[in-house]
């Protein structure tokens, strides 16, 4: 799927990574993981969408969630808000407006 590079999500977080760090297996692992996340929230495949093509909004949820899975004093804060839909949750605020409805 590959919605963020590790390049990207370096810069964005300024994580400050190295040529043979070893926080990258885990960091990549995240990635993975936020991704995951994110799609799962829409209801619906990620339409192809490369770090290229993907939208902002959605790239940038996908930092939030790495973000939070990397801060484990955090992860109390993002990801509950997923599951529930709350609009004051700023993953659920960007990816709102493409979510699939659930169907009733």
């Amino acid at each position: 799927m590959a919605l963020v590079t590790l390049a990207q999500v370096n810069l964005a977080l300024r994580l400050d990574l190295i040529d043979g760090d070893e926080r990258v297996p885990d960091i990549e692992l995240k990635i993975r993981q936020a991704e995951d996340a994110v799609v799962d929230y829409l209801k619906r495949p990620a339409h192809g969408w490369t770090d290229e093509t993907v939208p902002g909004r959605v790239s940038a949820a996908v930092m939030l969630v790495v973000q939070s899975l990397l801060d484990e004093a955090n992860t109390g804060g993002l990801l509950p808000g997923l599951g529930t839909g709350d609009p004051k949750n700023p993953v659920v605020a960007l990816l709102y407006r493409l979510r699939d409805p659930a169907l009733a």
